[in-house]
């Protein structure tokens, strides 16, 4: 199973930031551990999931920590003694985002206070801006995919009136791990009564040769008449007329759905 993303638990100078644990196979943490984050991988068998995503459990059941300069640990059992040890301790290249082309850049440890909207999607209050933003960012490597591809789309849609303000880039020890949007408050999900408006921003993004990929009712936030169209990590560009004429004619459908598909509960 995946666990939730984690509030963070504090105890020495371990917190546990998000985990994705299973009984079944090996498990992935990413820690705060010295004030740097670090990934670590635990074999499976090892523990339990119940006391590896509490992060009190977590620090105390771990094995004493490797010192040094590392990002990557793999902890396994000794396979003479039988003991969970630190079989690894390594520095690795992680994945980033490569499309970096916005010019403000703001380090995960920069990051304040936070209330957690969906896996891997904060509210958080940072010092650059004057009201809390949204982040969304990867909280383990092969999640980079979906963040390249939601960054370029921001790209393509700067100023053109169809989601939120992009406001920079969440970078994480030297590499680009995610993206900071604007919050967009006071408003709520679509519904049948907004077909018009959401026809309106649907169309200003199929005008720029982007198919969206997840249009639903959730997806929409409507705010003053406006509809904002919201998570583009299934947007890509498209020249086939067919597919997004068939996106923009299901729109219909999908804001009469009493569906909870795409719906996080969350307005960000």
């Amino acid at each position: 199973m995946q666990c939730a993303d984690t509030p963070m638990q504090t105890q020495t100078n371990i917190t546990l930031l998000q985990a994705e644990a299973d009984d079944d196979s090996e498990s992935y943490f990413r820690l705060l551990i010295n004030g740097s984050v670090r990934y670590i991988t635990i074999a499976q068998g090892i523990w339990s999931t119940g006391d590896m995503c509490f992060g009190p459990s977590l620090a105390s059941i771990l094995p004493d920590i490797p010192p040094g300069d590392w990002n990557d640990g793999l902890v396994t059992k000794h396979p003479e003694t039988g003991k969970p040890y630190f079989a690894r301790a390594t520095r690795t290249s992680f994945l980033g985002v490569g499309n970096t082309w916005h010019n403000t850049f703001v380090d995960y440890l920069d990051l304040g206070e936070s209330r957690r909207l969906r896996t891997g999607i904060y509210e958080v209050k940072c010092s650059r801006f004057e009201e809390p933003v949204v982040v969304k960012f990867a909280r383990f490597d092969w999640e980079i995919g979906y963040l390249e591809g939601e960054t370029a789309a921001y790209q393509l849609i700067e100023g053109h009136d169809i989601g939120p303000r992009f406001l920079g880039h969440v970078t994480e020890d030297g590499r680009v791990i995610g993206l900071l949007m604007e919050r967009i408050t006071n408003a709520r999900h679509a519904g049948p009564q907004d077909l018009a408006i959401c026809q309106g921003t649907l169309t200003r993004l199929h005008a720029l040769g982007i198919k969206h990929g997840d249009v639903n009712r959730f997806n929409f936030l409507i705010r003053d008449s406006k509809a904002i169209l919201i998570d583009f990590d299934t947007a890509r560009k498209c020249d086939d007329f067919r597919s997004l004429d068939q996106e923009f004619r299901g729109l219909q459908e999908v804001l009469e759905s009493s569906s909870s598909r795409g719906g996080g509960g969350h307005l960000c």
